[in-house]
């Protein structure tokens, strides 16, 4: 049935609709109804989410590397498996994962055009779904139609009331990390975030933990009991899991892998040849081009800038820092911390309309004097800036926002390109 539906570029662009849809979950915060409403539509779909078995994964941080890790030990361990990440970078099509590449972009719009038929007689009288909770309803009915026997899910923003907790108890669940984000829908204390993650946990599932804060793990201590399932907490490891360069929290992200691999009884060989050839998400740290060096980080909360600035420290380099964030986001945190290691700071914002920008001209002021590089509304323009004045012995980093980074990520990686080759990366 797939082959009978073969867009164009612009048809499958239209289809997406890219320009327009929101890439921000829905659900966190309406205590259930997200996933009342995305159960109702999977029970007319026929229930796609009863056909696979689940790893479900939240978090605030490493979420979608320690599911891209363990879906590739599943593929080296000749498994089938589909992967639901979310927000996207470029192109839509970067939230499914099938196997060893994106989901066919054929298969991805005929199953599209399925569920906009089913939606549109199911809709009447009926509350309508969000973007996200249609994505997953989408992942579910794609990988339920490929016949893969694992699906990935990564949360959307929470974990409790979010879409993809609609699935049965998954074999393994794990929750990354704890920290200050999505505040505005999960609250604004640690303790209330750690609640809203902790409700992906389900009875006769195994969970890993990577928190270490006492009170945060007695959160989740007291749900695991009242689940009736197996938690695990896996503390940083003290040996090297992966390549040093990769960071420290990195080496955390492939320890919380490597115990759902041990877990899942994969082979020893499938799991080390997975660690020994780690390989990163588009926009995490990403280095794209030299002369100068060019670095695409989708850092947006304080505690991943953190990070990504210690794995800048060691470069030893002058960096040009391109900036743009959320208008709900700590800018000043983050430009505080962002400015002990850079020579210069030029500010931008991303174009997409659902989810506000900050104002360029704004995060300036949260810019030391000497730092500053100038506000620019293009961040073409912007790049045009630093580029022009970094040396090819420096280094460009752009940062603040995982949809700043997508979307600039488009002019060295184009979305065409991208459906084409079924890969995030350049062929």
């Amino acid at each position: 049935m797939f082959s009978e539906f073969q867009p164009t570029y612009d048809e499958f662009l239209s289809l997406t609709n890219l320009s327009t849809q929101p890439m921000i979950p829905g659900g966190a915060g309406d205590g259930g109804r997200s996933i009342k409403r995305t159960a109702e539509f999977l029970n007319y779909l026929g229930n796609p989410e009863k056909k696979m078995r689940f790893i479900h994964i939240a978090g605030t941080s490493g979420k979608g590397t320690v599911a891209f890790l363990i879906h590739q030990m599943l593929r080296k361990d000749r498994q089938t498996v589909g992967t639901y990440i979310s927000p996207h970078t470029t192109s839509y099509l970067e939230r499914f994962q099938v196997n060893d590449k994106l989901i066919d972009p054929y298969v991805l719009a005929q199953c599209m055009k399925d569920l906009a038929t089913a939606y549109e007689r199911y809709l009447p009288n009926r509350e309508p779904l969000t973007f996200f909770e249609l994505s997953t309803c989408l992942a579910l009915y794609a990988f339920a139609e490929l016949k893969l026997t694992w699906c990935i899910l990564e949360s959307g923003c929470g974990g409790r009331y979010d879409s993809t907790n609609v699935i049965p108890a998954p074999d393994i669940a794990i929750i990354t990390n704890i920290d200050k984000d999505h505040m505005e829908l999960l609250g604004n204390s640690l303790a209330s975030i750690a609640s809203h993650k902790a409700g992906i946990m389900k009875a006769k599932s195994t969970v890993f933990c990577g928190e270490t804060r006492p009170a945060l793990k007695k959160i989740f201590t007291q749900e695991a009991i009242k689940k009736s399932c197996a938690l695990f907490f896996v503390p940083p490891p003290l040996e090297l899991k992966i390549q040093p360069q990769f960071g420290f929290h990195m080496q955390h992200n492939a320890a919380l892998a490597e115990r759902a691999g041990n877990e899942l009884d994969l082979s020893p060989q499938s799991i080390s040849a997975v660690l020994s050839d780690f390989r990163t998400l588009p926009c995490r740290f990403e280095m794209l081009s030299e002369d100068p060096l060019l670095i695409i980080d989708g850092a947006h909360n304080p505690a991943k800038i953190h990070a990504t600035v210690e794995r800048l420290r060691v470069l030893g380099k002058p960096i040009h820092l391109i900036f743009g964030c959320g208008a709900n986001k700590d800018a000043s945190l983050m430009l505080k911390e962002l400015s002990k290691i850079t020579t210069s700071i030029t500010t931008t914002r991303y174009r997409t309309t659902y989810k506000k920008a900050s104002n360029p001209l704004d995060l300036q002021k949260f810019v030391p004097t000497a730092q500053r590089g100038g506000a620019y509304l293009r961040y073409e323009d912007a790049w045009e800036a630093v580029k022009n004045r970094a040396k090819k012995t420096d280094v460009i980093v752009i940062t603040g926002s995982l949809y700043l980074a997508g979307e600039m990520r488009g002019l060295w990686v184009p979305e065409q390109e991208i459906l084409e080759n079924q890969s995030s990366f350049p062929l």
